[in-house]
């Protein structure tokens, strides 16, 4: 682990996480606040120890795009001298590196923060991605033309179906086809229920 640890001596001791881009062909999704991230990417979260500096466990995670949507395409974990899996049980949440690069990722483009030169909250989540749905963040039509086709073509469920695929409560989904509504993307509906043939 210790000739691993030149690739991060500029980061902090104690655990934190970053991105990095990742070689190969580029894909694009389209966040909820309309901003473009580009695939695959890779995330790192690591403990560096606040003693002696060396470099004590080290998680990256590839996301890529598969079929339109970010996703975990492998996860690499490595301990020194080894893993502790009673700590990895109770600590580590494996849906993480997809809420880095989902949710905050898409807000710090929006704030004109380069992504790949900050640090990523390592815990808290949902809560800590909660500033990638900032009510006072205009979504954009071409987001909700997207959703409004996914929630067509999912029909009953679309909520939980788009949920977990955007990485978000079921109430904001419904949210966005309200707003989809609002803005002439979907027709409004018969008598208060839903139509998803319009």
């Amino acid at each position: 682990m210790k000739t691993k640890l030149k690739k991060y001596n500029t980061r902090p001791r104690g655990i934190s996480s970053r991105l990095h881009k990742v070689p190969g062909p580029k894909t694009s999704w389209l966040a909820a606040n309309g901003e473009s991230v580009e695939l695959p990417i890779e995330v790192d979260i690591l403990n560096i120890d606040e003693a002696t500096g060396e470099l004590l466990w080290l998680v990256l995670a590839k996301v890529e795009l598969v079929e339109s949507e970010p996703a975990l395409v492998s996860m690499e974990l490595q301990g020194s001298p080894s893993l502790d899996p009673t700590y990895l049980q109770r600590f580590f949440r494996w849906r993480t590196p997809l809420d880095i690069v989902m949710r905050v990722m898409p807000h710090n483009l929006s704030q004109g923060i380069n992504p790949y030169a900050c640090d990523y909250p390592i815990d808290g989540y949902p809560d800590a991605a909660n500033i990638a749905s900032s009510a006072n963040q205009r979504l954009s039509d071409e987001f909700l033309k997207d959703i409004a086709i996914k929630y067509k073509k999912i029909g009953r469920g679309y909520a939980k179906e788009i949920a977990l695929q955007r990485g978000v409560s079921t109430r904001t989904v419904v949210s966005w086809i309200e707003k989809a509504r609002k803005r002439g993307l979907l027709p409004p509906t018969q008598s208060g229920k839903p139509s998803f043939r319009d």
